[in-house]
């Protein structure tokens, strides 16, 4: 009789203490919880190319005076298009030779407001791929006392293709590590995501000390020439040093389990 109570009571009692503990939670929790995150392990590598420049602009400072600002202004046009026209016969393209607009300067003496002279300066920029070309604009300058050999402008017409080419390579070193850590820890690894990082461009240490001399000597001969005023110039260097880097997220699969 006590037997047969004993099992209507065990009918009868909760068997919440039994059970197992219930999951609650949103989706995206229970799915961490039954699911853990797949190991993720990041590759990084990065690449450098050195390129030439292979274009270079010159500048070239014409300046026309005369007590006339009519006179000083046709005499400056009538310059520029006598050196345009040397420099078309020295092989030039004219589509590569570029006048900025003239500026007028009065000059005054020393007594009274009205001015004594009038100076119209104009730059010319000059664009060339070969050396030879700088030899007969430096000519130019040197038989003409009114005009200057101002600088020389660097710039490499191939730096979308160099750009792409230092990504390739430092996408090729992740891809050599990628095939290395499977290959030795028996893992797969799959790519989930991907930075790039803006391909930088600087100049080598050799062409930023060629700068240094050119920019330093260009400083002290203006300083001489103008008592000691200071000189700027804008920076521009003949070989260029591109650097790409990339960072890649894998996620991690023991192959080796399988």
């Amino acid at each position: 009789m006590k037997t047969y109570i004993i099992a209507i009571l065990l009918i009868f009692i909760p068997t919440a203490g039994f059970s197992s503990a219930e999951l609650t939670g949103n989706p995206d929790e229970l799915r961490r919880l039954l699911h853990p995150k797949e190991k993720v392990i990041t590759l990084y590598a990065n690449a450098k190319k050195k390129a030439y420049t292979d274009k270079a602009t010159v500048s070239l400072i014409v300046t026309t005076e005369d007590k006339l600002l009519s006179v000083a202004i046709t005499e400056n046009a009538d310059l520029r298009a006598s050196i345009s026209e040397s420099l078309i016969k020295a092989g030039i393209s004219g589509d590569s030779i570029k006048s900025a607009k003239f500026s007028t300067s009065p000059q005054y003496g020393w007594l009274g407001k009205k001015p004594s002279s009038y100076s119209v300066v104009n730059r010319m920029a000059v664009s060339i791929t070969d050396e030879s070309q700088l030899r007969d604009i430096a000519a130019v300058a040197d038989e003409k006392q009114e005009v200057e050999f101002s600088d020389t402008l660097f710039e490499h017409t191939k730096k979308e293709a160099f750009e792409m080419q230092v990504t390739e390579l430092a996408l090729q070193k992740i891809l050599d590590k990628k095939t290395f850590f499977e290959a030795n820890l028996g893992m797969q690894l799959t790519p989930v995501d991907i930075r790039l990082f803006d391909v930088e461009e600087e100049a080598t240490p050799g062409a930023m000390l060629l700068e240094e001399v050119v920019v330093t000597a260009s400083r002290i001969g203006s300083a001489k020439q103008a008592g000691g005023a200071s000189y700027t110039r804008e920076s521009s260097f003949d070989e260029i040093e591109y650097e790409a880097g990339i960072s890649i997220d894998f996620i991690v699969d023991n192959a080796a389990n399988h």
